[in-house]
């Protein structure tokens, strides 16, 4: 870069990093690529006019790469541009609710790779924490994958024939597998949840009541959630076992987005009804109109002297209770 000229310059921000918005300022002044390599942060943004931070972020990883291409890690990274990242990835992840703000902010390969839960809340407008760590667990794959896109496509394409590799599940075919184990009428309840095959494998706390929580399977559907237990375990447990636990484990424990300030629901057990009730921050987690539509969820219970008492899981500030208070369930009625 430091022998580039200024036609050099322009044509690398407009072409191979997809910025051609701040190709005038650029071409008025920028005049080298020794100019360029030389600003600092405040003087990149001043000299190209650029005021959204996400955008100078990706023009200075850019740089840096260029200034030492052998150091970096992941040198694929920067296949994955803005587009594809936007209108592929994000959608796969079941997060297509996040589609413009990833694009307006040209999140590409690089960016993904540092990609802070503060940058999420701040800049991408994901502010649920299952969502956070839907976002960092997909990233964690693509770093297990050295970002390399061609071997994600290969791979998903592998697994649509059968029930195998779920590490790189999107969320539509998560969705098409919980099709097959005959729970149909839940299955939809998936979408725009943000599970996907990296979070089912690579998430330590997920299990079948986070599931179930995000299919909207009540309570009181004893035997159905039973037997997606059992059909979660089969699926999830080889591909766990084939990784390295205390590389994956040990790296997707840095990367947590499960806080420990939230908590599950509470189930009371009173009279001949039992109705979930709310305490601490569930009610802003899940917003006003879902927390309106879990409070009118009542479950039968055949016999007054059983009573329903929450699983134990939920005093260990699991995956279990964040997902409960994140995610919005679609309780289905029949």
């Amino acid at each position: 870069m430091s022998t580039w000229k200024a036609n050099q310059v322009l044509a690398w921000l407009e072409i191979v990093i997809n910025m051609p918005m701040y190709g005038k300022t650029c071409s008025e002044n920028v005049k080298s690529g020794k100019v360029l390599l030389g600003l600092s942060d405040s003087e990149l943004g001043s000299a190209l006019c650029i005021t959204n931070p996400m955008h100078r972020k990706k023009i200075r990883l850019a740089i840096e790469e260029q200034r030492n291409p052998g150091e970096a890690k992941y040198p694929k990274s920067c296949r994955l541009d803005h587009t594809w990242i936007a209108h592929r990835w994000i959608p796969d992840l079941g997060l297509s609710q996040y589609k413009c703000e990833f694009e307006n902010n040209l999140v590409d390969g690089r960016i993904l790779n540092i990609l802070s839960k503060k940058e999420m809340e701040k800049h991408l407008n994901i502010h649920r924490k299952f969502h956070h760590a839907s976002v960092l667990h997909a990233v964690e794959l693509l770093r297990r994958l050295n970002f390399d896109k061609e071997v994600l496509i290969e791979r998903r394409s592998k697994s649509e024939e059968g029930d195998t590799d779920p590490l790189v599940w999107t969320n539509e075919r998560v969705i098409k597998w919980v099709q097959s184990i005959d729970l149909e009428e839940y299955a939809e309840n998936l979408k725009d949840s943000g599970v996907h095959g990296a979070i089912l494998v690579l998430e330590p706390q997920f299990n079948a009541d986070t599931l179930a929580t995000a299919l909207g399977i009540p309570p009181s559907k004893s035997y159905i959630r039973r037997h997606l237990k059992t059909e979660l375990e089969s699926l999830v447990k080889p591909a766990r076992d084939n990784l390295t636990l205390n590389n994956s484990f040990s790296t997707l424990g840095r990367n947590s987005t499960l806080g420990r300030s939230f908590r599950g629901p509470n189930l009371d057990t009173s009279g001949s009804k039992t109705r979930i009730s709310f305490r601490g921050s569930l009610g802003r987690a899940f917003g006003r109109k879902v927390k309106e539509d879990l409070n009118k969820l009542t479950i039968d219970v055949e016999t007054p002297k059983r009573k329903i008492s929450a699983p134990s899981d939920f005093k260990h500030n699991t995956l279990q209770s964040v997902f409960e208070q994140e995610i919005t369930p679609k309780t289905n009625s029949s």
